[in-house]
């Protein structure tokens, strides 16, 4: 009697175990499941962003070019040839001086992760330790430097309005060229000091902003790397 109740108990506690254990896998192989689902959209994002930070910093050092065109003239001859290279269009000329660039990468996909707790699934702190960097500290960095370039361009704004209305006006006369409008602009502005300290300060920023935007292009790139190993692994 006895043998026959020991051996019903090891029977009971090994058919627990064995239940605890196929729920263990069970929990395991569901929580891999979606942290390959995770990893995977994370890895698409940061594709993503990759080719928006690609295309933003095109755009920022054209910014800087036509910019130094304007502050540091060779010989003191406004260089036309050279902006001809990057716009036919005085909007984007005028568009440098007034507005502003905004930075906004594509990161829903992280933001749902974060609202839903999914980032739980991701087991290596080095990715985590990324996503922290590039979403919220270089993203930051950025941000800070754009701030900085649009209080500029707001004080410049009013006293191009009041002093250079033509900058404005002969925008919209298509009757006045690409290099007339980059002329007028020049012979303008190279007599304001205060415009051109102003131009030379914004521009200063602009080269901080870009290299900000590379170090976060660095960041994406190491996240590239390490969900690659971590989905091969």
């Amino acid at each position: 009697m006895f043998v026959k109740y020991s051996l019903d108990f090891v029977i009971l506690v090994l058919g627990i175990s064995v239940s605890f254990w196929l729920n263990e896998v069970s929990i395991n192989n569901q929580n891999n499941k979606e942290r390959t689902k995770v990893l995977n959209s994370l890895n698409e994002e940061a594709k993503e962003i990759k080719n928006y930070c690609v295309e933003r910093k095109k755009n920022w050092e054209n910014d800087i070019t036509i910019l130094d065109l304007f502050i540091n003239p060779k010989n003191k001859k406004f260089d036309f040839k050279s902006v001809e290279k990057l716009t036919k269009s005085k909007s984007r000329v005028q568009f440098n001086l007034i507005y502003n660039r905004v930075f906004q990468p594509p990161t829903d996909r992280y933001q749902a992760i974060i609202s839903s707790g999914d980032l739980k699934y991701i087991k290596s702190d080095k990715i985590k330790n990324l996503l922290s960097k590039i979403h919220i500290t270089y993203s930051s960095y950025v941000q800070t430097t754009i701030g900085y370039e649009k209080k500029i361009k707001e004080s410049i704004l009013p006293i191009i309005i009041k002093r250079h209305p033509e900058i404005i006006i002969e925008k919209k006369n298509n009757s006045v060229t690409l290099q007339e409008y980059c002329d007028l602009i020049f012979h303008s502005l190279s007599k304001d000091e205060e415009i051109i300290s102003s131009l030379i300060l914004l521009e200063e920023y602009q080269k901080n902003k870009i290299n900000w935007l590379s170090m976060y292009m660095v960041l994406i790139e190491d996240l590239e790397n390490e969900i690659s190993n971590a989905l091969s692994s």
